[in-house]
């Protein structure tokens, strides 16, 4: 009997030890494409915002140059307009009057007749920013104009990288970082992470380079940086290297509680679980031979049994109680087992939905997509819409502002479209929806009237304080597009369009262009597109 209960505990005991190593080698890989799956979306969500912040930056700028270039003529129109040429008080006035850093007078020959500012010390010290118009006087050649950068507010690349890197939001012992891949100077980190990065093994700028190198666009690798080991994820993008890191031992300190947890609890249960059979075995099983074994011994004597063995009762009972206790178990463990299938399907559900607005984020949309597309003959409309000028509400309001212009803009979407379309937030300001079945262009672009309309009426504070509108592009779905990015490109060039043309309207592509080029480079004999960029150019 005693060797019984050794097989049985040594049994329960490599059952427990097992078990606990499956969870926990079950724990790791999870916890370990959580942590990378995090990283990418980290690194997605910078990429992300540096090319809305880069594309603002560049809106901007050309926004100066045009008005520095009126100011520039409204100089030259003064100067030309008199008999002579000014006196230097007199170009001071038109220089305030300008607003501007220097108004400079050029010579036919390319000298410098006049100027509100010495030109003759370093040249280091000039203007960042101006403009040159030419003369319509005899008098001079042309007149520049300084811009103050005072006024400007321009950053240089590395600022706007050190801006984008201070938006991005990362968890405790998380963060994401930036290095010029010519130097390997750091150029910046997020705000809530240590600001150092000393790699283990890395001791000049030529090595830490070759690695990031080595390493960029491939798969998440462990290194063991400031005095912990951490997960590092390399990307290259816009000229620099962005480095996001994790630390792990947050994460190992996690699975060894979980290890030691689930082997404590497994240890408790097969520790009772030996007693509890202890126990039995001898109420109902070994006692009962005891009583068969005397009876048997009292017939083998000549006198008569006592009865208890040969009604066969307790045998009976334990095995009626013995399958009742296993059904309960069973039950029990069902019941669990549903539960849990509840509990995943609804973590699977959260996980494809935006936080903010309730409606898929970008993995459930294409998802949907994906889905959609494997029909035999899929009909319906992908469409994406972009909110313009959304960036000054964040910069003048503040984003938890922008997280309610955004959520205005969700419940809009809802009321314009039916509950069978799929709509969802692909990240920032860009949303997309996914209309099933035909419909004609008229009602879409009834649709999309809509849309434009509620959006202005929705909101109307935002639309006349920051011109906050929204343009629309959209693509039939009839089958020759079979995959989601190529939809995704032929949206995206319509909506491309959509903004070009002024923005505050919609484009629908028939002819599923994906090209992107701001300027035609006559791809194709008849495009629409090439027609639109023309005929735009011409009206300019």
């Amino acid at each position: 009997m005693r060797k019984l209960y050794q097989r049985l505990a040594l049994v329960l005991g490599m059952s427990a030890v097992m078990t606990v190593l499956i969870f926990t080698v079950s724990l790791y890989g999870r916890s370990r494409a959580e942590n990378i799956h995090y990283l990418r979306q980290l690194l997605d969500g910078v990429e992300e915002n540096l090319s809305h912040n880069s594309e603002d930056y560049r809106e901007r700028l050309e926004l100066l140059e045009e008005d520095y270039l009126k100011r520039a003529r409204a100089a030259e129109y003064i100067l030309s307009s008199g008999p002579g040429l000014v006196s230097e008080e007199e170009l001071q006035i038109i220089k305030e009057l300008m607003e501007v850093r220097a108004v400079t007078v050029i010579g036919n020959s390319g000298e410098i007749l006049m100027s509100t500012e010495d030109r003759t010390g370093d040249e280091s010290e000039e203007s960042v920013f101006h403009v040159t118009v030419k003369a319509q006087s005899d008098r001079f050649a042309a007149v520049r104009v300084d811009a103050d950068p005072g006024r400007l507010g321009l950053m240089d690349r590395e600022d706007l990288m050190r801006s984008t890197l201070r938006q991005a939001t990362t968890e405790h012992r998380t963060g994401i970082m930036a290095v010029d891949p010519e130097t390997g100077e750091i150029i910046g980190f997020t705000r809530n992470n240590a600001q150092d990065f000393e790699l283990a093994g890395i001791d000049t700028a030529s090595e830490f380079l070759g690695l990031l190198e080595s390493m960029a666009d491939r798969r998440a690798a462990v290194l063991r940086v400031n005095e912990v080991y951490q997960r590092v994820l390399v990307r290259e993008t816009e000229g620099y290297y962005l480095v996001a890191f994790s630390a792990l031992d947050t994460v190992f300190a996690d699975m060894t509680w979980s290890f030691w947890e689930g082997l404590i609890g497994i240890g408790a249960v097969s520790t009772a679980a030996i007693l509890l059979v202890r126990y039995y075995l001898k109420k109902y099983l070994f006692r009962h031979f005891e009583t068969v074994k005397e009876d048997i011994s009292r017939v083998l004597a000549g006198a008569a049994g006592s009865g208890a063995a040969d009604a066969g009762i307790p045998e009976v009972q334990a095995f009626v109680a013995a399958i009742s206790e296993l059904e309960k178990g069973y039950l029990d463990q069902a019941e669990g087992m549903h539960r849990m299938k509840d509990e995943l399907s609804r973590a699977r559900t959260e996980a494809e939905r935006d936080k903010l607005t309730g409606l898929y984020n970008r993995r459930g949309m294409e998802k949907r997509v994906e889905i959609f597309l494997k029909q035999e003959t899929p009909a319906g409309t992908f469409v994406l819409f972009d909110l313009d000028n959304f960036k000054r509400v964040n910069d003048s309001e503040g984003h938890p502002e922008g997280d309610r212009v955004l959520e205005r803009f969700a419940a809009c979407l809802r009321e314009c479209f039916r509950k069978d379309d799929s709509l969802g937030r692909l990240g920032g300001d860009e949303f997309a929806a996914l209309i099933s079945g035909p419909v004609p262009d008229e009602r879409l672009e009834e649709i999309f009237c809509t849309v434009m309309s509620g959006v202005r009426e929705g909101l109307e504070t935002y639309y006349k304080k920051y011109g906050v509108s929204v343009s629309i592009g959209a693509v039939p779905i009839d089958g020759k597009v079979r995959t989601y990015k190529g939809l995704y490109k032929c949206a995206d060039t319509a909506l491309y369009i959509a903004k070009y043309l002024g923005k505050d309207r919609c484009y629908i592509n028939k002819e599923k262009i994906s090209c992107m080029k701001k300027e035609c480079i006559r791809c194709r004999e008849d495009c629409p597109r090439s027609r639109l960029l023309d005929l735009k150019s011409r009206e300019e």
